[in-house]
């Protein structure tokens, strides 16, 4: 987190030092002294945030979490109470959680690398994800193709392990291929429906930058150009410089912008970048003005769903599907201010994630009935991606 982000609490903090001085100055020292503790206590809060996410506490927190419950063996039977594709998420994002919590948690490897392999395996597998088997129309599967490939990417970079390389190998090469000669540069997201999800080809050329870097391959660089390019010439909504969340084939926009599906197109789209083409890009900026909640503390935010302020969003689910809206609002802003080096913004989100901890206690996910489990513990997995991302930024 930049040092520029806390500049703002601090500020705020110090200024109760002025009524401070004022009742002190004019004999009524006894009552300044509570503007003068007050001062003290936000200011204290404010740097012990800050250090909390410099020595990386939050985040290895969020990694102890995903750790323990990711090794329950509940989560790898298959059931009629969970959507599996609600599960492949999960694993996805937590995979990459772990993946970079091995860049500030090297002593968890042996714990990380274990957890990874339950999860790789349990994705190569056709009776867990039906798109493995023989006829699946993958033009139309990018939601798996994208997720079951960051599972097996993940795992392979981090472990050196080819045990999955031929499922790893057969997702990166299609997706390499495909979207590459693709005239629209975007997969349909799901089999059972036509629409085409820039947030979820997005987290396809986030596996492509997987796939380049452990084969030497060159998809991402091509691919991640030429489908910016396309989505700004084509597919921005009406009202923004944002892509709506759901297209057909025809680009007609089928659904509005939602917080969670810009936000997690626009936080793949830079998870696959270079790091210089993202510190001044448009769509965050979009995402920012439309769908952040503003309070009068400088120590919490909120993400609205919804595009316009006190409307409902239109069909908001269906533009993330399988997710729900109203569960993963604030994890995936974490995230997104973390890859674009939102300071201020990253903080306040950020800092709730830490009075959670902080007041809240161990939350006790077994507790949980399967289907709100995978929810629950895909809002860590979000939130530590974030806690994990660019932390010298």
């Amino acid at each position: 987190m930049p040092l520029t982000g806390i500049l703002p609490p601090l500020l705020f903090s110090l200024a109760f030092l002025l009524p401070a001085y004022w009742l002190y100055r004019t004999g009524r020292r006894a009552i300044s002294l509570a503007p003068a503790c007050t001062a003290l206590l936000l200011a204290g809060t404010t740097v012990a945030i800050y250090v909390n996410e410099v020595r990386h506490t939050q985040a290895r927190y969020d990694l102890d979490l995903l750790l323990e419950n990711l090794s329950e063996g509940e989560l790898y039977t298959t059931t009629a109470l969970r959507d599996e594709r609600e599960t492949l998420f999960l694993f996805s994002t937590a995979s990459q959680a772990l993946y970079r919590g091995l860049t500030y948690a090297p002593e968890r490897k042996e714990a990380i690398d274990s957890v990874l392999l339950r999860m790789a395996d349990w994705t190569r597998r056709a009776s867990n994800l039906p798109q493995w088997q023989a006829g699946t129309d993958w033009d139309r599967s990018v939601f798996f193709l994208a997720h079951a490939g960051a599972v097996l990417g993940h795992y392979q970079l981090a472990t050196n392990d080819e045990r999955y390389a031929p499922y790893f190998r057969r997702i990166g090469d299609y997706l390499g291929q495909r979207m590459v000669r693709g005239h629209y540069k975007h997969l349909g997201s799901s089999g059972d429906e036509s629409l085409l999800r820039p947030a979820d080809n997005a987290a396809a050329i986030y596996v492509l930058t997987l796939f380049d870097a452990y084969y030497g391959e060159a998809y991402a660089v091509q691919t991640r150009r030429e489908w910016t390019n396309y989505i700004k010439k084509e597919l921005y909504y009406a009202e923004s410089r944002l892509p709506c969340a759901a297209f057909n084939v025809t680009n007609r926009c089928s659904l509005e912008p939602s917080a969670v599906a810009s936000g997690l197109y626009i936080a793949y789209r830079a998870a696959a970048a270079p790091e210089r083409e993202i510190r001044d890009d448009i769509p965050y900026r979009e995402w920012l003005h439309y769908f952040k909640r503003f309070s009068g503390s400088p120590f919490s935010l909120s993400i609205r769903p919804n595009m316009r302020s006190g409307e409902v969003a239109r069909l908001c689910s269906a533009g993330v599907s399988p997710l729900d809206c109203g569960w993963y609002e604030d994890a995936v802003g974490l995230w997104a201010a973390a890859e674009y080096g939102g300071g201020y913004t990253y903080f306040r989100l950020f800092a709730g994630a830490v009075f959670e901890r902080w007041f809240g206690g161990r939350p006790d996910f077994g507790a949980l009935r399967p289907a709100l489990r995978v929810k629950a513990l895909t809002v860590v997995a979000l939130r530590c991606i974030g806690e994990g991302t660019r932390l010298e930024a």
